[in-house]
């Protein structure tokens, strides 16, 4: 099924998201090089530390070119051995059969994990699952009342390796762990015993995991700054996120690849309902536990660990569909619990299995449905920012749609677009303006709006040097426009400065100097 409901995917192009950055102008993932596997295992690419996402990407380069349908090939059957890795684990973890495989079926087909797979740059999510469950399935082989087996524990702390070298998020798994030990161990739960087995177990993880996020927080701590200094705000935001993850993972809320941040008042009854959000999760572990309901404890349990990096971690995206790859499984199995409960409850007992089976029907189709139509929102760039557009006035998707209509010469549209986009303070908006306005003659706006780009960019307070070479040469372009020679060639040997590899900076640079 995962198969079935992606396939069209292998149609798509790469889509103007990051692909860019990762696949097509990546130097890295050209060839097996030592070279290139020294950049990929010892610095980060991108603001981040995902070396095995890059080895994925060099595999796919070295089989497929630059051709996407490798990249998606791969993506969807990464889905595919990630749905069937969800049932062992489900398997494993609740013995029961049924319940793992409705609540993989429903992994498979679940219109959430669109992002992850359709979107080659997510990649990271599916590759990242591929590790994760196998880590956790090796350790509940490991597992035993007094001690733990050293082939499988091995392998379990391997996996996890790979999982959090993919994406460092997976690194809360251990607390998964703890919670399925506090439930299933047959030891007392206080005293030396307690401490040394149980915890003492999940140090490796840990170890592995505090380096690689010691990495990553290294060159990509960011924030919403909006909230930095508003512990409170911050708080009624993220509980207002979990209603919509919530939302997304039932199948009712709109999806789309950018959620714009809602706006938070503090007044009573409103933070109320949001902050409960945050406490909804933790609740129903508690429970779970009160009431020794391991499916709900661990399903609800499942969700709270995963979810806890997009709502803890200094992340400046508000909602992402991609947060949710890891943490839908355990959506799925109480859903499936749900499903195989409501069948219990069926008269005559001779018809619970065929009522639960149409149950299951039922909620597949609905799931699958949905996932073949938001697919189509992800065939390229065009269908991807003209449906975010409808839903988001992130300037993100309104420069990046303004770009596809540069591509198609409709200048018109472009400036619309990007005028909407710096409604916003944004460079980019602006930098985009100072195209349009260049490719049409307009060289005086072009240079307002390129002086309205370093006026941002200096607001900014942290220098992006290779925004900065970007704006010298488009202002060395631009002047260039205006005759003014001397002053063009000062801004793009500035660009020079910064950015050498800067092509079109040195052929704008050579057409000067030819006057």
């Amino acid at each position: 099924m995962a198969l079935l409901v992606n396939f069209q995917t292998l149609r798509f192009a790469f889509v103007s998201w990051d692909d860019s950055t990762y696949v097509t102008q990546n130097p890295w993932i050209r060839d097996w090089s030592w070279e290139n596997l020294r950049h990929i295992f010892t610095k980060p690419y991108f603001v981040s530390y995902m070396p095995i996402q890059l080895v994925s990407y060099m595999l796919d380069h070295s089989l497929w070119g630059l051709k996407p349908f490798g990249y998606h090939l791969q993506q969807i059957l990464l889905h595919a051995l990630d749905s069937v890795l969800a049932f062992e684990l489900v398997r494993r973890l609740l013995g029961r059969f049924w319940l793992a495989f409705i609540a993989a079926l429903l992994f498979a087909v679940h219109p959430s994990h669109v992002e992850s797979v359709a979107w080659i740059s997510a990649r990271k999510d599916v590759l990242s699952a591929a590790f994760l469950f196998p880590s956790v399935i090796f350790y509940l082989l490991a597992r035993g009342d007094r001690s733990l087996r050293p082939g499988p524990y091995a392998a379990s702390i391997v996996f996890f390796t790979l999982a959090v070298l993919s994406k460092v998020n997976v690194v809360v798994m251990p607390l998964f762990l703890l919670l399925v030990d506090w439930t299933t161990l047959r030891l007392p739960r206080s005293g030396p015993r307690w401490w040394i087995q149980v915890l003492g177990t999940k140090v490796p993880y840990g170890a592995i995991g505090l380096g690689v996020m010691v990495v990553n927080w290294i060159v990509e701590v960011k924030t919403n700054k909006e909230y930095a200094h508003d512990p409170l705000r911050y708080l009624v935001l993220k509980g207002h996120a979990t209603w919509d993850y919530l939302g997304i993972l039932a199948g009712v809320h709109r999806q789309n690849p950018i959620y714009d941040t809602p706006p938070i008042h503090l007044d009573p009854a409103s933070a109320a309902v949001r902050l409960s959000g945050l406490l909804l999760l933790p609740a129903l572990v508690w429970w779970g536990l009160r009431v020794r309901h391991r499916v709900l404890a661990f399903g609800a349990g499942w969700m709270l660990v995963m979810l806890l990096p997009a709502m803890f971690f200094p992340v400046p995206t508000y909602v992402a569909d991609r947060y949710l790859y890891h943490a839908s499984l355990g959506f799925c199995w109480l859903l499936a619990a749900a499903i195989l409960g409501a069948g219990a409850r069926i008269r005559p007992p001779k018809l619970r299995l065929a009522a639960a089976a149409l149950l299951t029907a039922g909620v597949a189709s609905f799931f699958a449905v949905r996932t073949v139509r938001y697919n189509r929102v992800w065939a390229g760039s065009e269908s991807l920012w003209s449906y975010t557009i409808q839903a988001s006035r992130d300037f993100r998707a309104f420069n990046n749609l303004a770009r596809v209509r540069i591509e198609q010469n409709r200048w018109d549209d472009a400036e619309r677009l990007f005028k909407l986009g710096a409604r916003q303070v944004n460079v980019t908006s602006w930098e985009g303006l100072t195209v349009v306005y260049y490719k049409t003659g307009r060289y005086a706006e072009a240079l307002q709006a390129n002086d309205k780009s370093f006026a941002l960019h200096a607001q900014r307070g942290k220098e992006d040097r290779g925004e900065l070479a970007e704006l010298y040469y488009k202002r060395g372009s631009v002047l260039l426009g205006l005759n003014r020679t001397g002053e063009a060639i000062q801004d793009l040997e500035k660009a020079l400065q910064i950015n050498p590899g800067h092509t079109e900076a040195r052929k704008m640079m050579e057409a000067a100097r030819s006057r």
